[in-house]
């Protein structure tokens, strides 16, 4: 009785989770009706690949000119409706970043900056580890950063300027020499 509990356990879980945390949907995004063209971008709308394509390679240069080259390159589920962005249970957000397992832009992220910012939060959970982004980073060091090197907006709603300035000092003051190495140690 007992091993047949376990078995129906460990044969639900994976539905559980796929049903009950949905950002866990961008694991196998063609199991939630996307089409996956290549190992980095997948679309629901693939009338739009062409603007998708090109988002991705400005925003991949700009990371990669300005920040720090990626140590793999991120994966983006391009959402053109609001539908397919609720689907992995994101709603009213423009774009997340899920850990390193990837990107997901809703119908209202699909801008450069947008995706630059989100392909910061990439770069951090990879420099500094995912457990350590979760529980260790401060919330100002990983917005801060974000909305410093991509937005160019002079000022941002609150808390977003506050993260930003506070990144920006700690920069300042710091430098960037030894920069992932200090970041660790926040």
């Amino acid at each position: 009785m007992k091993l047949r509990l376990l078995l129906l356990i460990i044969v639900l879980s994976p539905l559980a989770l796929w049903f009950g945390y949905k950002p866990i949907r961008i694991l196998a995004p063609e199991l939630n009706g996307l089409d996956c063209v290549s190992a980095t971008i997948c679309i629901d709308d693939i009338s739009q690949l062409d603007t998708a394509s090109e988002l991705y390679a400005s925003a991949h240069v700009f990371i990669e000119k300005h920040v720090a080259p990626f140590e793999t390159n991120p994966s983006v589920i391009f959402c053109s409706s609001k539908s397919c962005f609720n689907s992995f249970g994101l709603n009213d957000m423009r774009a997340v970043t899920v850990s390193t397992f990837g990107v997901v832009v809703g119908p209202r992220g699909w801008e450069s900056s947008f995706l630059a910012h989100e392909f910061v939060h990439h770069l951090q959970h990879e420099k500094l580890g995912n457990l350590e982004v979760w529980f260790d980073t401060p919330q100002w060091f990983m917005e801060g950063m974000a909305y410093s090197l991509t937005d160019e907006r002079e000022v941002l709603d609150e808390p977003w300027e506050s993260y930003r300035d506070e990144f920006e000092h700690w920069v300042k003051d710091s430098g960037i020499d030894n920069f992932w190495q200090r970041a660790r140690s926040l």
